[in-house]
């Protein structure tokens, strides 16, 4: 239904890729799920893959909390500038 909305009040006819996001895009195998079910390609949010990450902290719990905290570094983001 957001999808309906979006394409009936905008210009866009398309969509280039849907990218997942919050806590629930960290599920195991939800990415692959929704790909499995549209067209489109699908990848799921990580503020900080191109990021430098200090060696002290744990990546792995890190990348499993990406998700959660896009919007979060995001504003942090915003802040340090």
């Amino acid at each position: 239904q957001t999808l309906q909305f979006f394409f009936s009040s905008s210009h866009y006819n398309d969509v280039d890729h849907i990218v997942l996001a919050g806590g629930v895009a960290a599920i195991p195998g939800l990415d692959d799920l929704v790909q499995e079910h549209l067209t489109t390609p699908v990848l799921v949010a990580n503020p900080f893959r191109d990021m430098e990450i200090g060696s002290k902290v744990n990546k792995t719990m890190l990348n499993n909390d990406a998700p959660a905290l896009l919007i979060a570094t995001g504003l942090a983001m915003r802040g340090a500038h």
